[in-house]
């Protein structure tokens, strides 16, 4: 049967809209400013199994459905140590990690799909070594460079419920009157958690 002809046996139905593919649908949803999950210390992850990959999978969807470069657990209401990153056409992800080296740090201007239209100069280094493990549960060391090594950092933070406006300096009135304000002493050190 030809699909353009008529079928006149067929109820009547609205005519279907062209707009493109449908929309992916998500279990996970981006979680927002100033949600406290957001200031979590996460949990190291202890469970390497298919329902882990899934949600990894899921976190790569959604990060790419809002055009983000990086994703950590707490921006999907998740309290494990997880972290998914893609620039281009290379992605990874790393369980549990932590930064093994350092270079000095530069400047960089950086936003979070978690605190929209927010862009915060942040100093990190642009060079590091990090550790932790795949999906499967399998030890893994390597140097990243550059934005690699800025999202990767960026991502850790969260992990310990650090965000881009804990790096605002000076102070703003609207930061100061956040109801998710840490001690600034509290954010150094949790700045430092993973770090060697």
């Amino acid at each position: 049967m030809n699909s353009s002809a008529p079928d006149r046996n067929a109820a009547a139905q609205p005519p279907a809209a062209s707009a493109g593919p449908p929309a992916p649908v998500f279990r996970l949803s981006l979680v927002y400013y100033p949600d406290p999950v957001l200031r979590v210390i996460c949990a190291p992850v202890e469970t390497f199994d298919t329902a882990l990959r899934d949600t990894i999978e899921e976190m790569f969807a959604l990060m790419r459905a809002h055009a983000g470069i990086g994703l950590a657990g707490p921006q999907v209401a998740i309290e494990r140590q997880l972290l998914v990153c893609g620039i281009g056409d290379q992605q990874l992800c790393l369980i549990n990690p932590a930064l093994q080296e350092s270079s000095e740090p530069a400047d960089s201007v950086e936003g979070c799909l978690s605190l929209p239209g927010v862009q915060v100069k942040v100093r990190r280094p642009e060079r590091i070594r990090v550790s932790g493990y795949d999906p499967r549960g399998r030890k893994t060391s390597f140097a990243a460079t550059g934005l690699w090594a800025r999202v990767i950092q960026h991502e850790m933070d969260h992990l310990n419920g650090v965000l881009i406006c804990d790096y605002r300096r000076p102070s703003v009135k609207e930061c100061d009157e956040c109801p998710l304000s840490l001690p600034a002493v509290l954010v150094e050190e949790r700045k430092h958690r993973m770090r060697p």
